[in-house]
């Protein structure tokens, strides 16, 4: 068995600051990572290669979320996109009822 991290969250201050660094920091989105899950059922390479690939094209990666998600209905590809937020301002019971749905 091999056992491999495939991505982590980022403070999103800190993807910005790489990006403003480096324009090519294009891949610092979890859309790569839910494209390559994607392929998983039907192309045979390991999927850190997958995950390789779409980080190579992320407009491509795009694309196929979009289709995948919107034209097909295969939503579940979402949920390998993790996203943080914080919620200010507000009050607790708004809160509980946020974390209730997950949303």
């Amino acid at each position: 068995m091999k056992i491999i991290l495939a991505g982590f969250n980022l403070d999103y201050e800190t993807i910005k600051e790489a990006r403003a660094a480096s324009p090519a920091a294009e891949q610092f989105t979890p859309e790569t990572v839910s494209a390559a899950y994607a392929r998983i059922s039907r192309n045979p390479a390991p999927v850190n290669e997958l995950r390789a690939a779409a980080r190579k094209e992320v407009e491509k990666a795009r694309r196929s979320n979009q289709a995948i998600v919107f034209d097909m209905g295969h939503s579940s590809i979402a949920e390998h996109a993790v996203f943080n937020i914080d919620v200010l301002g507000v009050s607790r019971l708004l809160v509980e009822e946020i974390e209730k749905f997950r949303l």
